[in-house]
């Protein structure tokens, strides 16, 4: 091989290297885009969310006008959602309904603005409850409020502040500043 081959041969090696060299190297002095934290990672609108338990039965379904979901806090809120829970067998128990919700990643959701709700099934004694704020725990169905709940049953009204209760075992707790009316029930006797 002569002299003048080997020194293109090693010109060129050099040059695709430094070629190489170039690329490699970030030559990109943009910014990457800014993301706002505070615009959703998706928007969706008349949701119906069906949520299974681990054996496969029906556990609720969270229906919505409006949804928006944060992947950054792991928050979702729902506009005027309407949740309805179900028993073992499959039969509809609670619908619980707010003008808004948050939906948190650890399975809380957390009820704004006239809260109500509503028993589906007849042989509950608790009929309805209503207030402005409540929490409700979607894996056990513990439900809270702080503010002042009013409860609706078959015989009686109370209403006080600071509720806590489970939808499953269908009773409710009023724990402070309670006032009740009952309505007694005359049995009729036959003469």
């Amino acid at each position: 091989m002569s002299k003048t081959r080997r020194w293109v041969i090693i010109l060129l090696s050099l040059l695709a290297l430094v070629l190489i060299g170039f690329n490699l190297v970030d030559k990109d002095t943009t910014p990457p885009p800014v993301v706002n934290s505070n615009d959703p990672t998706y928007k969706s609108e008349h949701t119906n969310t069906v949520v299974y338990n681990p054996e496969g039965a029906l556990n609720y379904r969270l229906i919505a006008e409006h949804v928006e979901y944060f992947s950054d806090q792991a928050i979702t809120w729902f506009t005027r959602p309407v949740l309805t829970t179900f028993d073992t067998n499959k039969v509809p128990t609670w619908s619980i309904r707010s003008d808004k919700a948050k939906l948190t990643n650890d399975r809380m959701l957390y009820l704004y603005g006239h809260v109500e709700i509503n028993a589906l099934t007849p042989d509950s004694q608790l009929r309805k409850v209503t207030t402005d704020n409540a929490i409700v725990n979607l894996v056990t169905q513990d439900v809270s409020s702080d503010d002042l709940v009013t409860l609706y049953g078959t015989t009686f009204n109370s209403s006080g502040l600071k509720m806590r209760g489970n939808l499953r075992s269908k009773n409710a707790e009023l724990i402070e500043k309670v006032r009740s009316s009952y309505e007694i029930q005359n049995k009729q006797t036959q003469p």
